[in-house]
């Protein structure tokens, strides 16, 4: 995340309430996309697969439409009677719309062109045992109705034939679906002539009741007229398969980018100093990279690797150190929110960087669930320290300079508890033996151990794993520490993926990522 303004950092435990005022706006974006291109390509070729199997499972149609003219032929009145055509109002347009889907005028076109008999109407229900009737004695209404075939002929003619109004105009567009072009435009052009038979003779039978009146008023009444006569369409119905396949594509990489923004924006862990320092209200002092090849079985791998990088993490501290410690043995400790995110790795780091710049170190082990450090004090032991106070009993040499006390061995099963006073009576025995005390803490979500060692130790520095502690609880964790709230010195953020830093514009300094490289 990144911020427009540094926020404030507050040490001290009245200003923790309104530490700082502006939240990290979030930097979303090509950030998001950069760091899930693997998303965006996974997305877009599956939409892209889907929509070409579309494409070669889609059946090939193609849609014909002819137009007919409403009107009404009306008696103009005056010296000279005349008939012409008038304007035709909207029902008698719905009439001739009803008239041309009437079932009469489709069983006369399933009955002309013979569909009962095409596959493509009748399908499986065509008799094809059945003999055709012959066409001078065309079969009644119930002869046909009675038949699958032609239930099946009629139900595809009805879903496939299309007649509308157009726009709020007397016209009327006949269109008709089918696999070949010819056959869309001769059903179509059947329909219409069918239709317009049909009209004439319910005219000429209406004529005929009233033969005095036949020669003047044979021509009047409603009207239809062709307009245009449907023809093969020349291309296939639906969008062309190029464009279906780019359309697909670009849904994909759409969805992608929303999945991808969506997944960032409910992220809620820790990704950069700006945003530690919001959420603690303490001072960052650095971001210490992921190192490459790491052997796990080494438990001062990453330690070593962090030393020879120099990495500025360690300067700061000991500078933050030397400012709290009113005495001259100086007493931290390092603690993490959750296990595991490199507590003790930053200690050890810290430890013998402290003993490379020339000062007695003690480091000590006080983590009971995690015994790594007393584990890797133990490997690398040398000779004893020498005539050594009863409270550091145990403690081992591992490099001049610098020595361990593997004291969580000594907690009691029960309560896994530091007592109060052996940390008053550990750091008494070294005043005046070491110039630093690096006191390995549990994580704040473990117990009250931190609380209780605040009025023993100068200072806390809190570790926090890149990425994978979630925002809320690392503030309810800071917030359980109680009175050793305003003895934090300051926090680091530990095993940064660079390259997901980069991704997001949260660039760490050339030394950092020198270290990383290296």
């Amino acid at each position: 995340m990144d911020t427009r303004s540094r926020p404030q950092v507050i040490h001290s435990t009245e200003g923790l309430e309104s530490r700082i005022e502006v939240r990290p706006r979030a930097s979303f974006g090509w950030g998001s996309l950069r760091s899930r291109k693997w998303l965006l390509v996974l997305s877009a070729l599956a939409c892209l697969a889907i929509a070409a199997v579309y494409v070669g499972l889609r059946p090939v149609t193609y849609t014909a439409s002819g137009q007919l003219l409403i009107y009404i032929r009306q008696i103009l009145t005056g010296p000279d009677q005349a008939i012409l055509p008038g304007r035709a109002d909207i029902p008698m347009v719905q009439n001739q719309i009803e008239l041309l889907k009437s079932g009469n005028v489709l069983a006369k076109v399933i009955e002309a062109l013979h569909l009962t008999e095409d596959p493509e109407f009748a399908g499986a229900a065509r008799a094809s045992s059945e003999p055709r009737k012959d066409a001078a004695e065309p079969p009644s209404a119930e002869g046909v109705a009675s038949r699958s075939s032609y239930r099946a002929a009629l139900g595809t003619l009805s879903s496939k034939l299309a007649i509308r109004q157009v726009g709020t105009s007397h016209m009327i567009a006949v269109s008709f679906k089918a696999s070949d072009p010819v056959k869309a435009a001769y059903i179509a052009n059947t329909v219409v002539r069918i239709y317009l038979q049909e009209r004439a003779r319910a005219s000429d039978a209406a004529a005929s009741r009233a033969p005095t009146l036949r020669e003047i008023y044979q021509s009047l009444g409603p009207s239809a007229q062709v307009v245009s006569e449907a023809e093969p369409p020349i291309r296939r119905d639906g969008p062309p398969a190029a464009l279906i396949l780019a359309a697909a594509t670009l849904f994909g990489l759409g969805a992608a980018t929303a999945v991808a923004i969506l997944l960032d924006v409910i992220d809620d862990t820790i990704r950069n100093e700006r945003q530690m320092e919001y959420v603690l209200g303490l001072e960052c002092l650095g971001v210490v990279p992921r190192f490459r090849a790491i052997d796990a079985s080494s438990e001062d791998a990453a330690a070593l690797r962090l030393v020879a990088s120099e990495c500025p993490v360690l300067r700061r501290t000991r500078a933050m150190m030397q400012d709290v410690s009113s005495r001259r043995l100086q007493t931290v400790g390092v603690t993490s929110v959750v296990p595991g995110e490199g507590a003790t790795t930053l200690a050890i780091g810290l430890a013998k960087a402290a003993a490379a710049a020339g000062k007695r170190v003690l480091l000590v082990d006080a983590v009971p669930e995690d015994s790594s450090l007393s584990r890797w004090g133990a490997a690398l032991s040398r000779a004893s320290a020498g005539p050594q106070a009863e409270v550091l009993d145990g403690m081992v040499d591992v490099q001049p300079g610098l020595q361990v006390l593997p004291l969580a061995e000594r907690f009691r099963l029960g309560d896994r508890l530091m007592p109060r006073d052996w940390l008053d009576d550990i750091l008494s025995a070294a005043e005046g033996s070491h110039d630093m005390v690096i006191v390995d803490m549990p994580s704040l979500v473990a117990g009250p151990q931190v609380r209780a060692a605040a009025s023993s130790l100068d200072g806390f520095l809190i570790v926090v794993k890149w990425g994978a502690t979630q925002s809320e609880l690392v503030r309810q964790a800071f917030q359980t520490a109680g009175q050793a709230r305003s003895k934090f010195i300051g926090s680091v953020l530990n095993m940064a993926d660079e390259e997901a830093m980069k991704r997001y514009g949260y660039e760490q300094p050339a030394e950092t990522r020198a270290a990383a490289a290296s």
